[in-house]
Formats: C-alpha cells, structure tokens, sequence
C-alpha cells in the first residue's frame, strides 16, 4: 500500500524524520518495503497483513500513526445533510442478500466532466493511479482514502431497474479496458433489464462508464461476501484496486462513510447536485463485539506484566471503547472497522505490538529441549528422494494443479475417482487437483529435452488427489519420468526400479502387464498381492508412479553385528553322537547353553565321534580360564539332560 505523506500528514501529525514514521509502523507490525521520492512528494510503501482491511486506506495508516505516536486524528469531512431511506424515486434495485451485505445508492444530477484539478491528481499519481475525469477520479480518491471502493454509472444509460445477481453462465461484459470477460454462474454482477453494468467489487462495462457526454450519474458504494469476490477476480484475473479491498473482510459500515465523504467533495467542488435522499440496502446491520479481557491473562500470554494502565491506554488509542472495568478484567468493544479482532488473544496482540515486542524478556528454557523425533512418513520420502537422486534423476517441485491440456492424463490414468474441482484458482484456466504424477512431469520432461537433448530423467515426491461424494482424499506417491534420445527399453527402466526397491529395503516386488488407455507397455507393481504402483511408456518416455502410503513399514530392517573389541578362547570338543541324533542338533545345544558361546563349527568326524570347536567370547571383556570352564560345564549339563550325551575325555 503506497502512502503519500503530505496526504497522510492532512489527518494526523507526523515525525520530521521519515525513518522514525516508517520504523514505528514496522514495529507495530506494517513492515516498510521502500520509499520513493516523486515528483508529487515523498511515498512510503508498506507490505500490509491480510486480515487487516483497515489499513487499506490512508485514514487507516492515520489511526495506526495516532495510537503510536499518540498524536491527536483529525477525520475528513463528510455530507450530514441527506437522510437515508429504502427507494429512490424513479429506480428499483434487487440485491441478493446472500452476497450482498450492504450497498448504498445515490443519483447525482448535472455532473460536470472536466479533468481534475492538481490536489486530486496529484494524489493519484503519487499512489499510482493515472487520473481520467473529475468524477471517476474522486472514486478513486474516496477509495485511497476511506477504503471502500465505489462505482459511477451513467444514469441515463442505465435507463431503469437495477439488479445485483448471480451471472448466468456465458453472459459477457466489456470492460473499459476493451476486455472481453464470460461470465460464470458463481460470479456476482450489477445489471439492468438487459445488459451487465459491472462485475461487483471488480471492474465497470464500457457502454455504462462515465463519458464527456454524461450529464446524471448512479454513485454505489457496496460490501460482498468476500470469498464471492475473491474467486471472480482470481478467475477472471482481475486484481483491481477495488477487488484487492473487497477480497478482504470490509466494515459494512464503511459503505455510508465512503459514499457520504464523495457527496461531501462534489458538493464542495461544484461538480453536480444530489438527486434525492440516500438509498441503503442494509438486510443484517452487524452487532458491536464485546469481549471480556482479564488483566492476568495479558501477563500470561504475553510473557511479562504490562501495567493495567498501559493496557487500557493502548486499547483506548486504538479507539476501542472499555465499556467495564474492575481490578481484574475489562470488557472492550473494538471498532466496527477492525473487523480481524474476534477474541481475547487478539486484543492482547494489539497491546503487546503498541507496548512493542521488543519488550517481551528473552527467558531460558526451563526444560530440556525433547528429541527431534521425526515422523515416520517423512522418513521415508527423504530415502525415496535421496535414493532416486542416487540413481541420477532429478528432482521436480510443481503445484498439485492440473493444466486443461493434461486433463485427459489427469482422469484416463488415475486409478481414483473423480477428480478434486480447485474453488480459488491460481488462474482462471486451472480447474482440477491432479489425479497422478504425470501431468506434473510431462511439461518439465519436454522443457528439460528441449535445453539438453540427450536424456531426461525426472522425478517428484508429493501428493495426489480424489473426490468421492463430497469428501476428497490425499495420498502420496513418487512419480518418474525416464527418456533417452537413443530410446530404451523397458528392462532397463524395469531394472533402475528394481534398484530403487532394493536400495530401499524392500523384497518380493512383482510386476504384472496391465491394461491402460494411454500408457503403452502397461504394468502394475504388486508386493504382497497388493498394487503399490502403477508404469508403462508414454510417447517413448517411461514413467512410473510408486504409492507411498502402500510402502510405509515394508522396509526390512538389517542387522549387522559389530566386530568384537576382544579376542576368542577357542577349544575342541570331541562329542560321540549315536546313530538318530543329528549333529545339527548337538551344536543347537551348545549354541543355546551359554551366552558365552559366540560360535559352534563342525571340524572334523570319525564313525560316530564328532569334533566341535567352540568359540567363547564376552563383548566386553576378555574371558579367564574359570570363565570358559564354568561355560564348558554348561554344554556338558545341556548335551547330557537333554539328548543324554557325554564329552570325550
């Protein structure tokens, strides 16, 4: 949000020296991006948090100066003179009330269009926005600086009732842009009788903009369900100044003030007469919060005691009104345009950001710091990566999303349902969640083809997706991609995923052909008779998708046993083993009769006499002859009770 400073200097004393105003602001939680010295005066650019809507707006900067520098606000004139009522003379209007919380509407009659004067333009210029005419530009100002954008048609094009609806699907509007845009059936639009006006809380129709030639116009001023708005600009790529505030949670009450403050300036300017009272479409007016604050709960969350005092000076310089105060908890209305505070915890945080981080104390841990104990299934990607990388792919990273073009991939090789439809699109082309991995792979293959020619050979860990009913799932899995200039056949990428499961731990992997409408040489992988994953070829590259979920806790553990710190006492033993009695057995017996007996070996046979050398050995010393007698005595008493043999002398 650009701020040009002698516009915010008109509503709240600033400091002299820039960098004390722009430090403050990044403290309290408006973190400066740049400064820029134009033409029209200096401009500060501060990178906004989301939630705060307030903020998008000059008088919004102004209050977060005021309650940090504790300097008096001085608030923009606006019209008190014309009452609101439910009907203007002469124009019906319809909004739906599920997307429409508020909307104010007023005919202005005898508008002067002429091109601006130099407050004005100067100020939009300074923003970043070119001047057009006096009467679209004061929309705009009234926006940069109330926050609530607002719309000007031309009345007389207009010429009847005005409706606030749901688009029918395929019904067009041309921007002043000279923008084509075909409407869906979840975008939100102002229309008459016949034709669409504009796409609400985005961009205007042509035919209905303001000209040279117009004479009454329509002034609006509306708030939308947010959400509504946020998925048309997005899918129609329409990020306007208006929709980046009207994506956020806008103050109903906002409305009455914007278009009371545009009535203020066309009056003082002379540019046009009101035509008759307010019109206000307001179904749900909001109710005040309030919410019940305990002092000691300030001091938990926030780490150190804040003084009571200061607690309620920063919360009344942030215009929140305390309505109850005892020595334990205070009950707080915040503003209606704050609309992010919804709790306790939030009215702590607007405390502690004024107070200023800096001042929570920096404790020690008192308790030892837990191990790291990482989950099992990023265990297991971390090897699947590490070991695919080993067998010389590379990595690819891409969103989960589906481009129209790989769409008959996305369903015709997926094993899954249907597939999950994206509600807010990263661009209005990508509708559906990937189904499988190789939507995600073909498109890196070709680019990685095209730079080097010879081999590509590529890979990406993540999930995928599936809706069935109204629920969706994810599952994880590996997919690889492998192609060769020369070509290649499918036993060699058979064996390099033959390696992987080797290299991972895993036995008894099986492969049967399948069936597959667009892979070639189709084959699923099977490991215990169930799917673990699914291959073939694909216009000459190999490409092979693993579930990883189906893998988890199928790796074989191996053990391996260290190489004794000391050395044996070796002996033979000489052991007469009748007929019926195996010597396998005897040297079980032997193994088992003491921990001290590392190793048994069968050195040596004649008619029934059978020679043993025995190993004897501790881990962690070395053994003495009374030791190795006591173990010795131990494989006579176990050969003897339980197969009744006897040592030779």
């Amino acid at each position: 949000m650009r701020i040009p400073i002698e516009w915010l200097n008109e509503y709240v004393k600033i400091p002299k020296n820039i960098s004390v105003l722009t430090d403050g602001l990044t403290m309290a939680g408006h973190m400066l991006d740049k400064i820029d010295n134009t033409k029209y005066g200096t401009v500060i650019d501060l990178e906004l948090r989301g939630n705060r809507a307030d903020c998008y707006s000059i008088l919004g900067i102004a209050r977060e100066v005021s309650a940090i520098f504790k300097t008096p606000l001085t608030h923009p004139k606006t019209d008190t003179l014309h009452k609101t009522i439910k009907k203007i003379s002469g124009l019906f209007l319809k909004a739906d009330s599920n997307y429409v919380k508020r909307v104010m509407m007023v005919k202005i009659n005898n508008v002067k269009i002429t091109k601006s004067p130099d407050w004005l333009k100067n100020r939009l210029s300074a923003y970043g926005i070119e001047p057009l005419n006096n009467i679209v530009d004061l929309t705009n100002y009234v926006m940069l600086e109330t926050g609530e954008p607002m719309h000007a048609f031309d009345a007389d094009r207009i010429g009847g009732d005005v409706f606030i609806r749901i688009a029918k699907k395929g019904e067009k509007i041309i921007t002043f842009q000279n923008k084509t845009i075909v409407l869906t059936d979840d975008d939100l639009v102002w229309s008459n009788n016949k034709n669409i006006l504009s796409v609400a809380g985005a961009i205007g129709s042509k035919e209905f903009s303001i000209t040279d030639n117009t004479q009454n116009i329509i002034l609006e001023a509306a708030s939308y369900e947010q959400a509504n708005i946020r998925r048309t600009i997005y899918r129609h790529n329409l990020l306007t100044d208006a929709g980046i505030r009207h994506e956020k949670k806008l103050d109903p009450t906002l409305v009455e003030e914007g278009i009371r403050r545009y009535l203020y300036l066309i009056k003082n300017e002379g540019w046009g007469e009101m035509g008759g009272e307010l019109f206000d479409f307001y179904p749900s007016p909001i109710t005040s919060k309030r919410i019940t604050l305990y002092y000691d709960y300030i001091n938990r969350l926030s780490g150190f005691e804040i003084d009571k005092k200061i607690s309620v000076d920063v919360l009344r310089r942030l215009n929140m009104k305390i309505v109850g105060n005892t020595k334990d908890s205070i009950q707080v209305i915040p503003p209606s345009y704050r609309t992010d505070i919804e709790s306790k915890e939030d009215l702590v945080e607007e405390i502690l950001r004024i107070v200023g981080y800096d001042k929570i104390p920096n404790n020690v841990l008192s308790l030892e710091i837990p191990p790291d104990k990482m989950p099992e299934y990023i265990e297991q990607e971390r090897s699947v990566k590490n070991i695919l990388i080993s067998l010389g792919f590379e990595e690819v990273i891409s969103i989960p999303f589906t481009a129209p073009k790989y769409q008959p991939l996305n369903s015709s090789l997926s094993q899954r349902t249907n597939p999950v439809i994206v509600a807010n699109r990263p661009s209005p082309e990508i509708e559906e969640m990937r189904m499988n991995m190789l939507p995600s792979l073909v498109e890196p293959m070709q680019k990685t083809i095209n730079e080097h020619g010879e081999i590509s050979k590529l890979f990406e860990v993540g999930k995928i997706y599936s809706q069935k009913s109204e629920k969706y799932t994810e599952y994880r899995a590996a997919g690889i991609l492998y192609w060769e200039k020369d070509g290649m056949s499918y036993r060699k990428f058979k064996g390099k995923l033959e390696a992987f499961f080797t290299i991972l731990n895993i036995a008894d992997v099986k492969y049967e052909e399948s069936e597959c409408q667009i892979l070639t040489e189709s084959f699923k992988i099977l490991l215990e008779n169930n799917i673990v994953g699914i291959g073939g070829n694909y216009k000459g590259a190999y490409f092979a998708e693993i579930y990883l979920d189906n893998l988890l806790g199928k790796s074989r553990i191996t053990k391996v046993n260290l190489w004794p710190k000391h050395p044996p006492q070796i002996e033979d033993m000489t052991i007469k083993i009748p007929r019926g009695v195996m010597a396998g057995e005897v040297m079980q017996k032997i193994k088992s009769s003491s921990t001290l007996v590392s190793e048994v070996e069968l050195k040596d046979t004649y008619n029934i006499s059978y020679t043993f050398r025995i190993s004897y050995q501790h881990p962690e010393k070395t053994l003495t002859n009374k030791e190795v007698e006591k173990a010795r005595n131990s494989i006579s008493i176990k050969l003897k009770n339980d197969l009744n043999l006897t040592l030779d002398a």
